[in-house]
Order: structure tokens, then C-alpha cells, then sequence
């Protein structure tokens, strides 16, 4: 009897699932080696259009970590979530008026030492 080159197709099915169940467990690695958000300027603009929307005011959290989350005190949970780049002045909170202004809260001496924020248009100017 003679035998031919080649693969089955069951072994060709097995070699394919086990190919998922690779890319299953590297996914989540692979999610947090792409490039989070870059710092405060990406995160505001979003903010002042949650404001703006909302006709209301609303807060910019961020924490030491980077993970931010955008607020309306009013309501329960966040609007949004994510992740930046840690820079320095974190932890910080945002306040973001429906006008499109903005500011540190008080507890956010830290941040408003070392970034420097144009309060009539939250822009965030480079030092």
C-alpha cells in the first residue's frame, strides 16, 4: 500500500483549534501592548463634548494608574471609560463646564502646578 503526502482532515482541524485557543489566550496580552491614549490633551475635547451634550457639568478623572473615567455627578456610573499614558500630575480631576470651560478641582494642586490649562477653552498647553 502506498501512502500519499499530506494532512487529514481531522488533523488539519485540530491544527486550526488549537490556533484559536493561541490567539484566545494572547489577545488580552497583545491589548495592552498597543498604544494607550496619549495624556490630558487627547481626554479633553471628548470631555467638553460629553458637557456640551449633557448641558451639564461634568468631571475628568484620572488616576495615578492612568485610568480615567468622564463623570456627570448627576447621573449614576461613568459616561466613559479608558486608559492614558501615567504623566506627571496624576491623580487629577477636570471639571468641564457645558460652556466649554474648564479647571483642576482642589484636590488637584498637584496637576495644576505642572500642567498648565486655558481655563475659557481647556486647551492644554505644551511647556
Amino acid at each position: 500500500m502506498t501512502h500519499r503526502g499530506g494532512f487529514t482532515l481531522i488533523e488539519m482541524l485540530v491544527v486550526l483549534v488549537l490556533l484559536g485557543m493561541a490567539a484566545a489566550l494572547a489577545a488580552p496580552a497583545l491589548r495592552s501592548v498597543l498604544p494607550a491614549r496619549q495624556g490630558l490633551s487627547s481626554l479633553v475635547p471628548e470631555a467638553r463634548q460629553a458637557a456640551a451634550e449633557r448641558g451639564d457639568t461634568i468631571y475628568l478623572r484620572i488616576a495615578k494608574s492612568g485610568e480615567w473615567r468622564i463623570e456627570d455627578p448627576k447621573a449614576a456610573g461613568s459616561l466613559a471609560t479608558g486608559r492614558v499614558d501615567p504623566f506627571p500630575g496624576l491623580p487629577l480631576t477636570l471639571i468641564v463646564s457645558p460652556e466649554g470651560s474648564c479647571s483642576f478641582d482642589s484636590h488637584s494642586a498637584q496637576a495644576a502646578a505642572s500642567i498648565r490649562l486655558e481655563p475659557r477653552t481647556c486647551k492644554v498647553e505644551s511647556s
